[in-house]
C-alpha cells in the first residue's frame, strides 16, 4: 500500500507553487501541477507518493531560491504593493508586454514565414539566451524582473541583426 500525503505535505507543496506564482485556483492544469506531472506524472498533488513528494519539493525550492537570488535586495515602501500584487520577482505586466511587442516586431523582419507558433519561438529564445524552460502557454513564469529586462535587451538585439540582415539585402 502506498502512503498518500498529509495534508500538511499537501499545503506547503501548494504554499510554495503560490508563492512562486503557479497556482491558479480551481485550475487543475496550472503551473503547479504541470511541474508535479513532469516530475511524478501524478496529476494530483494528493497522489503523490513520499519520494515523489521529496522531488516536488526539492524543485519548487530550489525555483524559490532561484527567484530570492535574483530579487533587489531592497524594496522601496511604494512599489512593495505592486511586487507583492504581480508575485515575488515575477516580471511586470508592462516588460511582458513589451516582449511580445518586440516579437512581433521580430516576426515582420522574417525573409520568409515561420511554422512555429511566435509562443514557441519566444520559448526557444529564453531556453538559448536565459537558459530557463518555458513553456508556451505561460512563457514568462520563471522569469524574474531581472531576466525580463535581460530578455527585452537580448529581443532587442535580435531586431538589429535581422533589420540588418533585411537592409542588406535589399542594397546587394
Amino acid at each position: 500500500m502506498i502512503d498518500l500525503l498529509k495534508p500538511q505535505q499537501t499545503q506547503r507543496i501548494y504554499a510554495i507553487g503560490a508563492r512562486l506564482g503557479l497556482v491558479e485556483s480551481g485550475n487543475k492544469n496550472d503551473l503547479l501541477h504541470e511541474l508535479v506531472y513532469s516530475i511524478a506524472q501524478k496529476s494530483s498533488v494528493r497522489e503523490l507518493d513520499e519520494q515523489e513528494y521529496k522531488k516536488v519539493v526539492a524543485e519548487l525550492v530550489n525555483k524559490l531560491r532561484i527567484a530570492n537570488l535574483t530579487e533587489p535586495k531592497t524594496v522601496h515602501p511604494f512599489k512593495a504593493k505592486k511586487r507583492e500584487d504581480k508575485g515575488i520577482g515575477k516580471m511586470s505586466d508592462g516588460q511582458t508586454r513589451k516582449v511580445w511587442q518586440l516579437m512581433y516586431s521580430l516576426e515582420k523582419l522574417d525573409k520568409k514565414p515561420s511554422s512555429a507558433k511566435l509562443g514557441d519561438r519566444l520559448c526557444g529564445i529564453i531556453k538559448k539566451e536565459l537558459h530557463i524552460d518555458a513553456l508556451p502557454k505561460d512563457p514568462f513564469a520563471w522569469l524574474t524582473y531581472q531576466q525580463g529586462v535581460k530578455l527585452i535587451e537580448i529581443l532587442k538585439k535580435y531586431i538589429a541583426n535581422a533589420q540588418r540582415r533585411k537592409d542588406g539585402g535589399n542594397t546587394s
